[in-house]
């Protein structure tokens, strides 16, 4: 045995844990979550050190888990105990995997808004997805239309009784957006605007009180270029598509 990999004895008490956590991880995927409790104390308190030099080599040949594996159910018992902590139910470990990225305290805003959105009790994982990604563009600093005003707004304007019609509002017409956008070919919106990085541009969207435009910028020469403003996120990348379509291609297009 190599110095690299020395194996540490553990001590009674600590084998006897083991033994224990290791039988609640085997009760399978009706317990993802103690087993995802029990992975993560094996993993943080390295329980695993006397047969094995990595988590990950211990979890392969004692259980058959994969890493990924293995860190889905320790997210999803982090996620639980977020979910604890609000008092809400905890959704399948799908539906929490769709809420990646999202801030526990917006975990309820999404599945609300998701559940009025498609109208159904139990909403897919990809339904989620769909309105977390429009969360996090939110909270990332996109704006959204106030109910009262119609006005774009940050999401923190907004009062949190009217937060999910608002998101509802910004999800639905965000989908019709996306189903009718039209261009040369079928890439979608954003990959569009990002296209730009690859010729040394650098896309964003803006806004003000007259509505949203595009604005690309050449990170050599700082020279900026604007599009025409749209009445919402969607329609000024679609004004922008239309406007300058055929006068820049990417690199793969030549």
């Amino acid at each position: 045995m190599t110095a690299q990999h020395v194996l540490q004895l553990l001590a009674p008490e600590e084998k006897a844990r083991l033994t224990e956590l290791e039988e609640q991880v085997m009760v399978g995927a009706s317990a993802a979550v103690l087993a995802g409790r029990a992975l993560t104390e094996i993993r943080d308190s390295r329980l695993y050190r006397e047969s094995h030099d990595s988590f990950q080599t211990y979890a392969e040949q004692r259980f058959g888990m994969s890493r990924q594996r293995a860190y889905q159910l320790i997210d999803y018992a982090a996620t639980a105990g977020e979910f604890e902590q609000r008092g809400l139910q905890l959704p399948p470990e799908r539906i929490t995997r769709a809420l990646g990225g999202v801030v526990p305290d917006d975990y309820a805003l999404v599945l609300d808004v998701t559940r009025g959105v498609t109208g159904k009790d139990r909403p897919s994982s990809a339904d989620v997805q769909a309105t977390a990604e429009v969360v996090r563009d939110l909270v990332a600093g996109a704006h959204i239309e106030h109910p009262d005003t119609q006005q774009p707004v940050p999401l923190s304007q907004i009062p949190p009784e009217r937060r999910v019609e608002a998101v509802s509002k910004a999800v639905q017409r965000g989908a019709a957006d996306r189903r009718t956008y039209q261009g040369t070919d079928d890439v979608k919106p954003l990959d569009w605007l990002s296209g730009f990085q690859q010729m040394g541009l650098s896309g964003s969207v803006h806004f003000d009180a007259a509505g949203y435009w595009v604005e690309l910028t050449d990170s050599d020469t700082g020279e900026m270029r604007q599009g025409p403003k749209g009445k919402t996120f969607w329609d000024a990348i679609r004004a922008a598509r239309v406007a300058w379509e055929g006068e820049v291609r990417t690199d793969d297009q030549e």
